[in-house]
């Protein structure tokens, strides 16, 4: 609901239930809806995604189709984004510090686009500009253009990797600074962590329109070599460094999670900073690795937030404190029920 897909796939398709799929066997069209109330300082909206699923002749037999309602009125999905702030920790939340850079750039550009409309926008035109300057850069490569038309391109680029790049930045200075109290909670030692913008674009350290142009023209005999633009917010990167060594190299499994943790606490507060409303924070199986003293520390840190939503398999992980103050609810076969 805060952005309008789920986090663990990569098709609307993989969200069906399958006894919603098996209803097509004998019926057309068959029908998902998830909803939510969001309550805060503006009033309360009241929050929909439909999905229509409709016979096919594709390998899945099915398809498809997303509806999201606002208030009862239709809305995309961009105007949905934002509405809801959430922050999720689960465990492939590892992938920040060992997966490759998209993961990390596709972080921020989530984070960026629940509290910067401007932001959304710029990602979006960006990524269009890119596609359409990487098929040029092709085209010139093959002899079936001219390097002139690149100059469009380039502008179209650049004005929107500016934007990108400056809000990036400062987002990742603001996370550092309010990560750092938390890490060193969890952390139990003296390990200073630190978060790092690394940008691709290093031939200048100005971030401004003029001097991103003549970085892509710098690079433009290499970019056209290889069909695609080479510098740029597309290929920038987030490093995550423990006592000043990069973590995704030396970092353990625990100071990794704890980072991680950290991160996600600083999210919560780089919202509340943005929107002056907390986040709902969502910690699935946060606790199965941290020692009973770092999960005591946890469940009284977030006591200071207003929901918090903790999933679990093994209820023994939780400490009593946390779960005497909380609402339970156990999930058996997909049915929710309160204990």
């Amino acid at each position: 609901m805060a952005i309008a897909k789920s986090p663990k796939v990569t098709t609307d398709r993989e969200l069906i239930n399958k006894f919603s799929v098996l209803q097509l066997e004998q019926q057309e069209l068959s029908y998902s809806k998830i909803g939510c109330v969001a309550e805060h300082i503006r009033g309360s909206e009241n929050l929909e995604i439909h999905y229509r699923c409709q016979l096919s002749q594709n390998i899945h037999g099915f398809v498809a189709q997303k509806f999201i309602r606002v208030n009862g009125s239709p809305k995309r999905s961009s105007e949905l984004v934002g509405i809801v702030n959430a922050v999720l920790f689960s465990v492939g939340d590892l992938d920040l510090i060992y997966g490759s850079p998209s993961v990390r750039r596709r972080y921020l550009d989530i984070l960026l686009s629940q509290v910067d409309k401007e932001y959304l926008l710029s990602i979006q035109q960006y990524q269009k500009a890119n596609t359409q300057r990487n098929h040029l850069l092709r085209l010139i490569r093959d002899g079936s253009s001219s390097v002139n038309e690149l100059t469009f391109w380039d502008q179209q680029l650049a004005e929107n990797a500016v934007i990108l790049t400056r809000k990036r930045q400062e987002a990742v200075e603001i996370l550092e600074g309010t990560s750092l109290p938390f890490h060193r909670l969890m952390g139990g030692s003296n390990e200073k962590m630190s978060i790092r913008y690394a940008r691709t674009n290093v031939l200048s350290e100005n971030i401004d329109l003029e001097t991103f142009i003549k970085d892509l023209e710098r690079s433009r005999r290499r970019d056209i070599a290889q069909g695609s633009t080479t510098i740029g917010p597309h290929r920038d990167d987030l490093i995550f460094e423990i006592d000043n060594m990069e973590a995704s190299k030396y970092a353990s499994r625990g100071q990794s999670r704890t980072a991680i943790l950290a991160l996600k606490m600083a999210e919560s507060e780089f919202l509340y900073i943005r929107r002056s409303t907390k986040p709902v924070l969502l910690l699935d199986d946060v606790m199965s690795e941290l020692d009973q003293t770092r999960r005591e520390q946890l469940a009284e840190h977030l006591k200071k937030h207003d929901q918090v939503i903790v999933t679990t398999a093994e209820l023994s992980h939780i400490p009593d404190s946390f779960i005497n103050s909380s609402n339970r609810l156990e999930v058996v076969n997909g049915t929710v029920k309160t204990i």
